[in-house]
């Protein structure tokens, strides 16, 4: 009888110990700072009206993304603002504006991805089999037109203003499936935006100082500046940050636009910007600095000569990083306004809220090539 009471205590010990460990909580391992998990894709599709107005359904939330052609990289930084990227774009740009690419930072999965060069091919891209592609809107008939013809669903997206960048966004939270995440990036920019606006709401044209922002390049040899359009983001952030862009006249192509030194001089403004797409801001604005020509301009003589911000891409174009350049700007055009702003804290809150990177990650990643004045 107590051999038998024995076993039973024995088995009852036993049960009680399986029982513990069946609900005890799993010890996970850290996930890495990049990766946040996706959420799960619903069974139904979504039907999306994109950037030239078409509209797209897709009978289930694409699994298989292909983003391609020129400025993919503008593209692929707003994709991976969503956590679900990831896991679902299987394509990326080759080239990169900079030299330095940002996608090997925050996707831990880059190297199981097909690389194109911006002049990729409906035929390059057919072999990948993608349920998406996703384009800037000005390749509809030079890339989007064969991939239709193909069988491939193409989205477009434009990006080029503060107000289609934010559209834009929602349209990428729709491919996804993760409209929140789209919505607290949008009201991301909206604070940012209205940071600076909002100090701003009194300020009268007369303090508004004139502003000429140049993009240089020297292809084949030949240096050029360029103006923007005056409806893309360059000019409006500009306006935004309190400044008056003064090309806004000049007649444009639908693109960036050469001016000469006889037009910059006759417009003489009061602050000039430098982009370079290169990274070569600083060192352009150091020569300008000792040209002859340049140094005639009251820019120059007041020491208002600006190299715009960089770090793996400029802060000034249709790129998440807009965010950095508008507060950037605010702080150069109205000085005394916008004097306790301290662009590293706003770009540690900038890769933190928008790619969930970490303290650590930044400043070892990040913060040493940003360059700019």
């Amino acid at each position: 009888m107590k051999r038998i009471k024995l076993l039973s205590g024995f088995i009852a010990i036993l049960m009680i110990f399986s029982f513990s460990a069946g609900c005890a909580a799993p010890t996970a391992s850290p996930a890495p700072t990049t990766e946040v998990a996706p959420t799960a894709p619903p069974a139904t599709g979504v039907t999306i009206t994109d950037a030239l107005g078409r509209t797209v359904t897709l009978d289930t939330l694409p699994q298989r993304i292909v983003v391609a052609g020129k400025a993919s990289s503008l593209i692929l930084d707003a994709m991976y603002m969503f956590p679900e990227a990831v896991d679902r774009v299987i394509s990326y740009g080759k080239t990169s504006q900079t030299g330095k690419n940002f996608l090997p930072v925050i996707d831990p999965k880059l190297d199981t991805k097909t690389a194109f060069d911006n002049n990729v091919g409906a035929e390059q891209i057919a072999p990948l089999k993608p349920d998406l592609v996703i384009l800037k809107d000005y390749l509809k008939d030079s890339l989007g037109a064969p991939l239709e013809t193909l069988g491939f669903k193409v989205v477009y997206l434009n990006l080029e203003t503060t107000d289609t960048f934010m559209r834009d966004v929602r349209t990428i939270g729709q491919i996804f499936g993760n409209s929140a995440r789209a919505e607290a990036i949008v009201s991301y920019y909206e604070s940012t935006v209205k940071s600076v606006t909002e100090p701003l709401q009194n300020l009268s044209d007369a303090n508004r100082p004139s502003a000429l922002l140049l993009e240089y390049s020297n292809k084949g040899g030949t240096v050029a500046f360029n103006v923007a359009p005056a409806t893309w983001l360059q000019t409006d952030l500009v306006k935004l940050a309190g400044g008056n862009p003064i090309w806004t006249d000049v007649p444009t192509q639908g693109g960036w636009t050469v001016v000469t030194l006889e037009q910059i001089s006759a417009w003489n403004p009061q602050m000039i910007f430098i982009v370079d797409y290169a990274g070569n801001a600083l060192d352009i604005v150091s020569q300008l600095k000792t040209d002859p020509q340049w140094s005639a301009l009251d820019a120059v003589k007041n020491s208002k000569l600006y190299a715009f911000p960089v770090d793996f891409l400029s802060w000034d174009q249709a790129d998440p990083r807009w965010a950095l350049g508008l507060t950037w700007l605010a702080t150069k055009l109205q000085p005394e306004t916008f004097a306790s702003v301290d662009m590293t804290a706003k770009v540690t809150e900038f890769y933190k809220t928008l790619y969930n990177m970490d303290d650590a990650a930044i400043t070892s990643q990040v913060l040493p090539i940003v360059k700019g004045d």
